[in-house]
């Protein structure tokens, strides 16, 4: 009777511990991706690495490493969650995989691809309006917050999708229709925005029939499949790197001097990379957990077709400075090499949920970013 009241009390003392630790879940708390921005931003500035020259330019500086960390928590799934699924790798090694190729892909992009920055800086709005520091500000938070809602529900959405957002909406309300380059954000972002995941889901399907009909390695296809994946997390971090600093760019507005036409500055880039790499390893793993268990089950020859396409698309993307999601490559991608096993193979709730959020992401990171808008403007 004794051991069975201990082994009652240590099966409740286990369920109250495993509660309070969903509940105190860094990983899925926005609050751990701001205590890791203020951490990274303060390490910064105090160092003199990253200039700022006002208490509201950190504060935005601030905003951006926030951002890189969410980003990085969302992210680095769509690298290594195939490792996941197929067996090749635990989740803590596959994060901690991907949070390595993540340095090294962030340092790069500032020398591959830093065209991505102008695209985001001067593609987006009209350089004949004049860009200020609130609308700056309220771009940042509002692309932000929107992904570290997402990443709290463990939902896979496109930082890309929500600086778009972002940026447009809040150009729309400050400066007039007019203010926003509509050409260029149909033929340069929605139009490959809307192919990836198209081409994303065919090509992992087609692929895959292609590789059940050979015979590979184990031992083989186990190396691709790292390979990729580390390309993946590699491309990923060379794609959406300049795309946050382009972000860093608008916000040092708020210091009284836009560094836009200058040049670009490195320091920007390892800030941001410190804080998504950190974002990664801390935040990365219910998005992984996600992408590898819920939404279909891969085999190893569907988990390399899924890697495979993520990889090419990815790095073909960035090669044209086309700022195509990653995050909708890569689920497209696992859905795709899924198709095989049938429907009944396919969880649909959670492949609509994920959709869903896909599709409200644009609206919804311009609605916070429009609240965000009008609250600095009676503040500062």
């Amino acid at each position: 009777m004794k051991i069975e009241m201990q082994n009652q009390k240590i099966s409740t003392d286990i369920a109250v511990q495993t509660g309070l630790r969903k509940k105190l879940n860094i990983g899925t708390n926005p609050l751990t991706g701001l205590v890791i921005a203020i951490l990274t931003t303060t390490f910064f500035v105090i160092t003199n690495i990253v200039p700022s020259g006002s208490f509201i330019t950190f504060i935005g500086l601030c905003v951006v490493a926030w951002l890189a960390a969410e980003n990085g928590g969302n992210d680095v799934s769509k690298g290594v969650s195939s490792l996941v699924a197929s067996g090749y790798a635990s989740a803590l090694t596959a994060i901690i995989y991907g949070v390595v190729m993540t340095v090294i892909g962030g340092v790069c992009s500032f020398f591959l691809a830093s065209k991505l920055v102008g695209l985001f800086t001067a593609g987006l709005m009209n350089s004949e309006y004049q860009l200020t520091g609130v609308m700056a500000l309220a771009m940042a938070l509002g692309a932000t917050l929107w992904v570290a809602l997402a990443t709290k529900f463990s939902l896979p959405v496109s930082t890309t999708h929500a600086i778009i957002g972002a940026v447009v909406l809040v150009a729309c309300i400050s400066q007039g229709v007019s203010s926003v380059l509509w050409g260029n954000l149909g033929s340069k972002f929605v139009l490959p925005l809307l192919l990836s995941p198209v081409l994303g889901l065919c090509i992992a399907w087609f692929l895959n029939l292609f590789v059940d009909k050979i015979k590979i390695n184990p031992q083989v296809g186990k190396g691709i499949a790292w390979i990729s994946s580390g390309l993946i997390c590699f491309v990923r971090s060379v794609n959406d790197t300049p795309k946050i600093v382009a972000i860093a760019l608008l916000v040092s507005v708020l210091n009284g001097s836009s560094e836009q036409g200058s040049t670009l500055p490195f320091s920007f880039f390892i800030l941001v990379t410190v804080a998504m790499s950190l974002g990664s390893l801390i935040k990365g793993l219910p998005v992984t957990e996600l992408l590898a268990k819920k939404v279909t089950k891969l085999d190893e020859n569907s988990s390399l077709s899924a890697v495979l396409t993520t990889t090419s698309l990815v790095m073909a993307s960035s090669q044209f400075g086309l700022p195509a999601s990653t995050t909708h490559v890569s689920t497209s991608s696992i859905i795709g090499a899924g198709l095989k096993n049938g429907r009944e193979a396919m969880n649909f709730g959670v492949i609509r949920e994920i959709i869903l959020s896909w599709v409200v992401t644009l609206p919804g990171a311009g609605i916070i970013a429009m609240v965000f808008y009008y609250i600095l403007k009676l503040i500062l």
